[in-house]
């Protein structure tokens, strides 16, 4: 019996579509623009490092924080996104990898500086399947990181005028930011 065998006897099908439906349900809470809806999936305890750096630590932490985003920074934007996988460890341990896409407020198609590439931790307790952590990284092409890279070694003055310059061709129409993330 290979290991493949092995698993498919430790997990079913409902199993799958446990831990699959936690990246719809996310989904929809984010675009309901619901904090608590957000957090749901997730542990009491688990471990959530968003996209900058950020570690929350259990669920009311998480909600808590996008909450505070959804009513700020985030506000009107909208996810879509599917799930690449979901591969067990074994019958009470899952990981899934999903891809996420951010349509910004006021714009039709996604911003592909935001894309992400979240990565679960699953577990399977009593109550059932629960996220006990996340990695959200964001995807970065190696000429976007190249860019960045020059971006940050140049002084602060040449940072703001590079930003100014920016700022000024979206003001004037020049560019829009779809074409600025095609870049």
């Amino acid at each position: 019996m290979n290991s493949q065998t092995t698993q498919n006897q430790l997990t079913s099908p409902a199993d799958e579509s446990a831990i699959r439906a936690f990246h719809h349900q996310m989904i929809d809470a984010w675009n309901r623009g619901s904090g608590e809806g957000f957090a749901a999936p997730f542990s009491k305890t688990d471990d959530f490092i968003a996209f900058e750096g950020t570690h929350l630590k259990g669920r009311k932490a998480i909600a808590a924080f996008h909450q505070q985003a959804f009513d700020t920074v985030v506000k009107g934007t909208r996810l879509e996104g599917e799930v690449n996988f979901v591969r067990f460890v074994n019958s009470q341990l899952a990981l899934m990898l999903v891809d996420i896409r951010v349509i910004l407020p006021g714009q039709t198609e996604t911003s592909p500086s935001r894309d992400s590439l979240p990565l679960y931790v699953v577990t399977k307790r009593d109550e059932g399947w629960q996220i006990e952590g996340l990695l959200n990284a964001r995807k970065l092409t190696l000429e976007r990181q190249f860019f960045l890279d020059d971006f940050d070694s140049l002084s602060e003055e040449a940072q703001r005028q590079v930003t100014n310059l920016v700022a000024g061709l979206k003001a004037s129409g020049v560019i829009t930011p779809t074409q600025i993330d095609a870049k």
